[in-house]
């Protein structure tokens, strides 16, 4: 069991928020593409040693009758950038070269990040036939004061053309993504873009606040003075808004952003939280194989240029897979497992954590059910400060 991620490192233009590695140019694509279907041919032996058998209890939460070999492709992502710049033939091509290299389940879920400026009804189609079961649109809003705010190149009419495209093409595994805590917006509009997305009963929603990343577009903007400032309590407003309106609707909040439909939750992401062996492909794409991270160059030239994309190694001591393991976990619905912790980390660090977590349960910032802690939904928005509190020190 095993994912495999391909960044596109390319955008028509950068959004004002955007962190992501990425240029606003196509004129390094073919280069690129060539580069990239080395990488993965290069790395083919990867994924095939012992350290990748995952264990049972770490097993992502969705099963397959497919009885692959451990290193079996369960899932790939196309993330960027904007993957639907590129060609159907191109992406075509990408898949049938893992499956060429790889040993890929029939069943595995294949998605395909896009945004809305790139699409059309043909493209949507020709995805469909190529094999990408799985859309994520970033939308961020159905509103174009939020949408120009923001640097989008497509408006609210078309992020709605491309919902009714995707589903009149054959789609039924759709994510969109949606950004609260804007200052262009206020709590009527935010529940406005929410009643949207629940009118069109989407299986998947991702939904981010408002961050500044560093040296953004956006950031540079506010501290000039150019654009409005961004304020916590709106995001808090919003964030709560949206986790008693998805429960009403029908919705499991099972990561801090992501919310979905009973079994319909993104399995590729799903198996980062769940420590599940992945390779990266592409500039500034990351890797792990269950004992070792690793991650490529962020330079589109350099990585052109090279044989060997990957950049650093980290190998993980017990104690850096036991922090690990606590801060993804307790991003998710599911929770820290104490019982798989003893079992497979060790008593020690069972015992640590558990002690550790009596004095946050007591503070209300974390909860505790038999052998488990997790976090309600008021206590997911400072899940990093708990998950510090139960580091190993």
């Amino acid at each position: 069991m095993a994912g495999v991620y391909i960044h596109i490192p390319f955008c028509k233009s950068k959004c004002g928020y955007c962190g992501f590695y990425s240029l606003p140019s196509l004129k390094l694509k073919d280069r690129f593409l060539e580069a990239l279907k080395k990488e993965i041919v290069l790395r083919k032996n990867h994924l095939n040693h012992e350290g990748l058998r995952v264990k049972p209890a770490m097993r992502p939460p969705y099963n397959s009758r497919y009885e692959g070999p451990s290193n079996c492709i369960d899932t790939i992502y196309f993330g960027g950038g904007t993957p639907s710049l590129l060609s159907i033939a191109e992406i075509e091509d990408l898949l049938q070269l893992i499956h060429d290299t790889y040993p890929v389940n029939p069943e595995a879920e294949i998605t395909l990040e896009a945004n809305p400026d790139t699409l059309t009804q043909k493209y949507l189609e020709g995805l469909l036939n190529i094999g990408i079961n799985r859309l994520s649109i970033g939308i961020q809003s159905f509103f174009d004061n939020d949408l120009q705010y923001l640097g989008r190149k497509h408006d609210a009419q078309h992020a709605r053309l491309c919902l009714d495209w995707a589903m009149q093409a054959g789609f039924s595994n759709i994510s969109i993504d949606l950004i609260y805590g804007l200052p262009t917006s206020n709590a009527e509009q935010w529940n406005r873009n929410l009643d949207l997305f629940f009118a069109y009963d989407l299986p998947h929603l991702s939904a981010y606040a408002l961050t500044l990343e560093p040296n953004s577009i956006l950031t540079k903007q506010i501290e000039l003075g150019r654009a409005l400032p961004i304020n916590e309590e709106d995001a808090l407003r919003d964030y709560n808004t949206l986790c008693h309106r998805a429960k009403d609707n029908g919705y499991l909040h099972y990561e801090i952003s992501n919310f979905c439909r009973r079994g319909m939750h993104s399995k590729h992401n799903a198996s980062y939280w769940f420590g599940t062996p992945y390779i990266g492909f592409g500039p500034s794409a990351h890797s792990f194989d269950g004992a070792s991270r690793q991650w490529n160059v962020y330079s589109i030239e350099k990585y052109c240029d090279t044989l060997s994309a990957v950049q650093e190694k980290e190998q993980l001591s017990p104690e850096q897979q036991y922090d690990e393991y606590v801060m993804l976990r307790l991003r998710t619905y599911w929770g820290i497992d104490l019982k798989y912790m003893k079992r497979e980390m060790g008593e020690h660090f069972s015992t640590y954590c558990e002690q550790h977590a009596q004095a946050l349960i007591a503070q209300d910032r974390l909860s505790q059910t038999r052998e488990f802690l997790y976090l309600t939904d008021e206590q997911m928005l400072f899940a990093d400060g708990v998950a510090e509190a139960l580091f190993w020190e």
